[in-house]
Parts: C-alpha cells; sequence; structure tokens
C-alpha cells in the first residue's frame, strides 16, 4: 500500500485512466507555454509551403474544408493563386524522394494544367496527399451518381 503526506491510501489507477491524465497535464503544458501545433484558422485543414532555400519565393499549398488553393510566388509581389473545389478533382499524385517530394493535383478538366507544388519536405507531401485523396473520395461519396 502506498500512503500520501497525510496519511491517507493512494487508489491505484488503471493504465486507461493514467493515460488520460497524463495526456491531460501535457496538453495543459503545451497551452501554457504555448507550444505545440501551430493553430490554423477555421476552415482550413492543412497549410504546407515548400522549403527556403531551395526556392527562394516559396510556394504555398492551403487545404480548406472545400476547396485546394495553391498560390506560386514569381518573384516579391509576384503571385499567381488557383484554387479548385473537390468535386473538380480527378486525381492527386505524390512523387517523394529520399527528403523532398511534389504533389499533383489534377482537374477532371483536361484542358486545365495541373497544379504542382515542389520543394515540400517528404513528410508533408505524404500528409497532403492523403489528407487529399481522403477528401476527394467522401466528396464522390456524397455526390456519387446513381445511373
Amino acid at each position: 500500500m502506498f500512503y500520501n503526506a497525510t496519511m491517507t491510501k493512494y487508489e491505484p489507477l488503471d493504465p486507461a485512466e493514467a493515460k488520460r491524465i497524463e495526456k491531460e497535464a501535457v496538453e495543459r503544458y503545451l497551452a501554457e507555454k504555448g507550444e505545440g501545433k501551430p493553430k490554423l484558422p477555421p476552415g482550413v485543414l492543412s497549410h504546407i509551403k515548400s522549403i527556403f532555400p531551395f526556392k527562394l519565393f516559396p510556394d504555398e499549398l492551403i487545404v480548406k474544408t472545400e476547396t485546394i488553393t495553391l498560390i506560386s510566388r514569381y518573384g516579391p509581389g509576384m503571385q499567381q493563386t488557383r484554387t479548385i473545389h473537390f468535386d473538380d478533382v480527378a486525381q492527386v499524385e505524390a512523387d517523394c524522394g529520399p527528403f523532398f517530394g511534389h504533389i499533383h493535383v489534377f482537374p477532371k478538366l483536361r484542358t486545365e494544367a495541373p497544379m504542382l507544388i515542389e520543394r515540400l519536405s517528404r513528410k508533408d507531401t505524404l500528409e497532403a496527399e492523403n489528407l487529399i485523396e481522403e477528401i476527394i473520395e467522401s466528396h464522390h461519396k456524397q455526390h456519387a451518381s446513381t445511373y
């Protein structure tokens, strides 16, 4: 038996309860320190940037609940913004090397050029591809044709 300073008996914790208490304590600590994952604005699921030294003006890929936005930067104050709705996306491809990768987003209309963001970290590339594929699948299931 274990006793605390006032000589009252400690109650044993089951492993699930101990994990829950530990998780809450870590979350409280990170909230106080202001550390942890950066907070994204409401409606934004993912915000990914190209790696800076390899691209002087980093591109950005923003995945929202209904759309994908690609911001391509060409110079100071020069950028092109393309937005595509998930219903208009045919497929997503991610190519990865040992350290870096890039993502292609192909629209259903083959007359449009695919969206391409290069020089992403391998982790960001794979996470973005999985997120976009899951959203596309859920949109296709919701809007499936009955023909």
